[in-house]
């Protein structure tokens, strides 16, 4: 079960490096793509007033199936400011 116990607080930088380090080495980012990040990610990133990484769950969260992802990154931001919350999940499906 995930519970708000697992998630860690972060800061920007170390954010934007999981991020950076999960797009960048597997391809290049065509610019669309690129801009879409930028908006819809880095920018909520650079706003929030709180970031909170979902630490790793251990062997007790694999699915039946078997490991499905090599690369699994989940970041809940807060932006008081703004009002809002969102969650980013960033999967190698």
């Amino acid at each position: 079960m995930i519970t708000p116990d697992l998630y860690e607080p972060i800061s920007q930088e170390k954010a934007v490096q999981i991020l950076r380090e999960w797009v960048d080495p597997l391809w290049d980012v065509p610019t669309e793509l690129e801009a879409d990040l930028q908006r819809e990610v880095f920018a909520r990133l650079a706003a929030a007033d709180g970031i909170y990484y979902l630490s790793e769950l251990g062997d007790e969260a694999i699915h039946d199936w078997g490991r499905v992802h090599d690369y699994f990154h989940e970041f809940v931001l807060i932006d008081r400011s703004a009002g809002r919350i969102t969650l980013i999940v960033a999967a190698d499906d």
